[in-house]
């Protein structure tokens, strides 16, 4: 079974976008998982430990973790929620993905392909 990477833009000056596309990214991972596929929802699990981090006064780097989680992941999918295409979290992890020769999808294409 695959394991797919699910990106999407999280930082925000607004914490009310920050908990929408928490939400939306935890939807699309819910909607992917019941469908039966293996995902990674990296937003669905660091956004609640950011909140504890912050609430200490202090901040997690994130990156290092996150290529832990890509290199164990055979596809990403990309939520194009708006600002996806400004994040450089995004643009990193596409980059990741394919300099590696391996597929990048939106959530757009791989639902359709996949009839979800």
């Amino acid at each position: 079974m695959k394991l797919y990477f699910i990106a999407c833009p999280y930082s925000d000056k607004n914490n009310e976008v920050v908990e929408q596309r928490f939400n939306q990214c935890t939807e699309v991972a819910t909607a992917l998982s019941l469908a039966g596929h293996a995902v990674y929802s990296q937003i669905t699990m660091t956004h609640p430990i950011n909140l504890v981090a912050s609430a200490q006064g202090k901040k997690i780097s994130w990156t290092p973790i996150d290529e832990a989680y890509m290199a164990r992941c055979d596809e990403l999918i990309v939520l194009t929620l708006p600002g996806w295409d400004k994040s450089s979290g995004v643009a990193g992890e596409i980059e990741y993905f394919k300099s590696r020769g391996r597929k990048v999808w939106t959530y757009d294409e791989f639902a359709q392909e996949h009839g979800i």
